[in-house]
This record gives C-alpha cells, structure tokens and sequence, in this order.
C-alpha cells in the first residue's frame, strides 16, 4: 500500500523539520530591533518563496551591494 494512500487535498500541511528549524531562527532573529525587518525578508525568500540559492539570500543580506 503506498503511503500517500488515503492522503487527500483537505489533509492539513504538516511542516517539516526544516521549515521548524527555520521558522524558529527568524523568529528569534526577528526579536533583534535592528534585525527585524531582515528576518520577515529572509522568512518570506526562504519558507514563503522556497528560494534557497546563495545569490538571492545574499541580495537580502546585502541589498546595497548590488
């Protein structure tokens, strides 16, 4: 029997360990005044947008570097 047998589209979406992990650190991250906004745009690339590439991450890390 496969597993995703019975799973259907009202099945509630269950977060994964990284996106856990993730979610935590920007959340700590985003207790930092200064660091505030840089964790919503890291969250929003990372966990919203699914965009792990190191360029991207970069341009939000160091957007007058461009």
């Amino acid at each position: 029997m496969d597993q995703q047998d019975g799973a259907d589209a009202e099945s509630p979406v269950l977060p994964t360990v990284t996106s856990s992990v993730l979610g935590s650190f920007f959340d700590a991250l985003a207790k930092e005044d200064d660091l505030a906004d840089l964790a919503a745009d890291l969250r929003k690339l990372v966990l919203d947008d699914g965009v792990f590439a190191e360029p991207a991450i970069r341009t939000v890390l160091f957007p007058d570097a461009s």
